[in-house]
């Protein structure tokens, strides 16, 4: 399971700050007087910047976020997500002051505007708050928004590699131009670091030969959309935390590292499925993520889309939980029995 522990000091954060040159950072210095408020998650070491000699509690803050146990790419995927969102959406993203790769000392990290407010939940072990259908009402609607980029503002699919400029635009460049070769070697990646389970063991095999016979099937050049494929409430924000009416009432979509390209209908299969997962009766959360997107559950190709986004809870099994504990049994034999009624 993750250490939560944070592996970043203060001293750290100053040392990354040095490294910016940007003009957001003026009203910062000096540096040595600022305020740190360490906010992680567990995953990735989040600090709160503030200067210590601005009495204005109100006043603009930034946010640094280090790729603790994330690689350079999925934090520069974040950066071209949050930059087309902004470009092409309404929704409330924070605006990127710095992206920087680091170096033998310093991890990679992102510099970005603090978005005020308190995510709609804590993560996916949030039931009752995480499927809230108010909030996944909302989900939904952010996620249609992800869909609305124009197709001109992406070039391919699967893991965003970087942000290119067409007549001065942002475009997000993916990693394959057929959106089924990607879709294909994804699922392919998951099972492969399946974790260790008999009854995954048997049927991981089955898995692989119908992801294979899935690839025609699959949309080649599907209308793009950016896809997080572990999006919840907990990426939503509002000023205390309460799902608002609307989505014009969030004060932040947060955390989009590791964002990709591809069909909005796997990214609310994905999402569906892992909101689902704990609860006795997904029929109201169904309702609720699916309302404000442009189809419904019964889509083209769900099964396949299910299978794909079931691969990361297989992969990430002996991460989430303890593998001697009664949750990791309960959770991969729930897998496996699903993925042997779809893929047999």
């Amino acid at each position: 399971m993750i250490d939560s522990t944070p592996s970043i000091d203060h001293e750290d954060v100053l040392r990354a700050l040095r490294r910016v040159d940007a003009p957001e950072l003026a009203r910062y210095r000096p540096l040595s007087e600022v305020s740190l408020t360490d906010v992680g998650d567990g995953v990735n070491d989040v600090f709160v910047v503030s200067p210590d000699h601005d009495t204005d509690r109100n006043a603009d803050r930034l946010v640094v976020k280090f790729g603790t146990y994330s690689e350079p790419g999925h934090l520069r995927a974040g950066v071209t997500a949050y930059r087309l969102l902004a470009e092409f959406t309404d929704l409330p993203v924070p605006e990127v002051v710095a992206l920087d790769e680091g170096d033998d000392e310093t991890p990679p990290f992102v510099v970005m505007e603090h978005r005020p407010g308190a995510a709609l939940a804590d993560g996916f072990l949030d039931t009752e708050r995480a499927t809230n259908p108010a909030a996944v009402r909302l989900l939904g609607a952010v996620m249609a928004a992800f869909g609305s980029i124009p197709a001109q503002a992406t070039d391919g699919y699967g893991y965003i590699q970087r942000t290119d400029y067409r007549d001065e635009n942002p475009v997000a460049v993916g990693t394959y131009d057929d959106c089924s070769a990607w879709l294909v070697d994804y699922g392919t990646e998951l099972y492969e670091a399946a974790a260790a389970h008999e009854k995954l063991d048997a049927i991981v095999p089955d898995v692989f030969d119908y992801l294979q016979a899935s690839r025609d099937r699959l949309p080649a050049t599907p209308s793009p959309s950016i896809v997080i494929t572990d999006f919840s409430p907990a990426n939503l924000m509002n000023r205390d935390g309460i799902p608002p009416e609307s989505v014009d009432e969030l004060t932040g979509v947060i955390d989009l590292e590791r964002a990709k390209l591809g069909p909005l209908e796997f990214a609310a299969v994905n999402a569906e499925y892992l909101l689902t997962r704990y609860v006795d009766d997904p029929a109201p959360v169904r309702e609720a993520l699916y309302d404000p997107l442009p189809f419904g559950p019964d889509i083209p190709r769900r099964d396949c889309y299910r299978v794909l986004a079931m691969g990361r809870s297989v992969a990430a099994l002996p991460f989430w939980y303890d593998s001697e504990g009664e949750l990791y049994e309960q959770r991969a034999s729930a897998i496996a029995s699903e993925l042997d009624r779809v893929v047999r």
